[in-house]
């Protein structure tokens, strides 16, 4: 009797625990896939999140890789978008949900924040013993890490990168062309206010981001959140 009681309890707490863990991904409203009115950045829906191409040149830049490169995959083939035409992959962080997508990008240069390296070569443990990871990258991809307020041209586009830790430590927003903002997991949005995201490491931290940040998103025509759509 006492060891079903036992377990109960203990099923009671892992069924909280997955619903609190889950309760936040009902919130999270990604645009759905196309090119985004008034802009010529095109949004990839990529279940709870989205991949936001522009183009530059005669190929793509890339902000984030969603987290199901099949889904990513068929959404790309339905927009005619030739995966073999990114140059360059924008991270904002590691987490599962933003990294799984690079593989349909053989040619591109993954781009990142520098204290993100951290979250992946096993210094920092996302959560517990779980670490974050890329996928497995060709031999032709490199890794350029960025430091804060850095900028790196491709053909027309100009792409500055904003440290914004607190949801990993190396969480990062990127400004393309100073009318673009991307903001990653930086904040989340609920009922039109700014808020932390969840599943995020260091809330102290993000804060201090939030409030560096919040004076700054004035200066953008367009700001886009990797789940919230467009902030208005």
């Amino acid at each position: 009797m006492l060891m079903i009681v036992v377990v109960g309890i203990i099923l009671a707490i892992l069924a909280v625990s997955v619903m609190a863990y889950v309760a936040p991904m009902r919130s999270m409203h990604p645009l759905a896939s196309g090119k985004i009115a008034g802009t010529d950045v095109t949004a990839i829906k990529n279940r709870i999140n989205n991949l936001f191409f522009l183009p530059s040149g005669d190929g793509w830049i890339v902000i984030d890789a969603g987290s199901d490169a099949e889904m990513g995959k068929r959404e790309m083939d339905r927009l005619s978008i030739d995966g073999r035409k990114v140059k360059g992959v924008f991270l904002t962080h590691t987490d599962y949900d933003h990294v799984a997508c690079v593989v349909l990008f053989p040619n591109a240069v993954i781009y990142m924040n520098q204290q993100e390296k951290q979250m992946i070569d096993g210094s920092t443990f996302r959560q517990f013993v779980r670490k974050n990871r890329l996928p497995k990258l060709r031999d032709t991809n490199e890794i350029v890490w960025m430091a804060d307020q850095e900028s790196v041209n491709f053909g027309e586009r100009r792409v500055t990168m904003l440290s914004v830790p607190g949801h990993t430590t190396g969480s990062a927003m990127y400004a393309v062309d100073g009318k673009y903002l991307f903001t990653g997991d930086a904040f989340c949005l609920k009922d039109d206010h700014i808020l932390v995201h969840p599943y995020t490491m260091d809330k102290l931290e993000a804060q201090k981001s939030i409030r560096k940040i919040k004076g700054e998103l004035q200066k953008y025509e367009k700001v886009f959140t990797a789940h919230y759509g467009l902030m208005e």
